[in-house]
């Protein structure tokens, strides 16, 4: 979520980000629908139906819903699709800034650092199947 006044939660202009895992509660119906009801709509949407999704790519979603809707009839918009600039956000701590010109790798606690990782693996995982094919 942006900062107290701002516009944009993008990286460096003081967002508060919160990390929810795949499997939150809170987001159950929109992960529901979106991998199962619109994801498949995707790629033809692009006139690329035959092409499969890119391996690595995020969603930023925007809840359409008035407050106080019940999850399960929240209304979600896709803001964004991102497949070009696809950062991991756990490592935001080692972004270079003009308050932070030297930041780096040590600057990442603990925690993110493994969070990354497991998320570099992974990608690097189903990147060596596709080229195993």
């Amino acid at each position: 979520k942006p900062k107290e006044g701002g516009i944009s939660a993008v990286g460096g202009t003081g967002s508060i980000y919160t990390f929810y895992g795949p499997e939150e509660p809170l987001f159950a119906s929109l992960t529901e629908n979106f991998l199962k009801k619109d994801l498949p709509h995707v790629m033809p949407s692009l006139d690329l139906a035959e092409e499969p999704l890119p391996l690595w790519w995020t969603t930023d979603f925007i809840n359409a819903s008035p407050p106080g809707t019940k999850a399960e009839d929240e209304k979600w918009i896709v803001g964004e699709f991102n497949c070009s600039c696809v950062g991991i956000s756990r490592c935001l701590a080692a972004y270079c800034k003009d308050d932070t010109p030297n930041a780096c790798w040590d600057d990442i606690s603990e925690e993110d650092k493994a969070e990354a990782k497991k998320m570099g693996d992974l990608m690097g995982e189903k990147a060596l199947a596709i080229l195993s094919k």
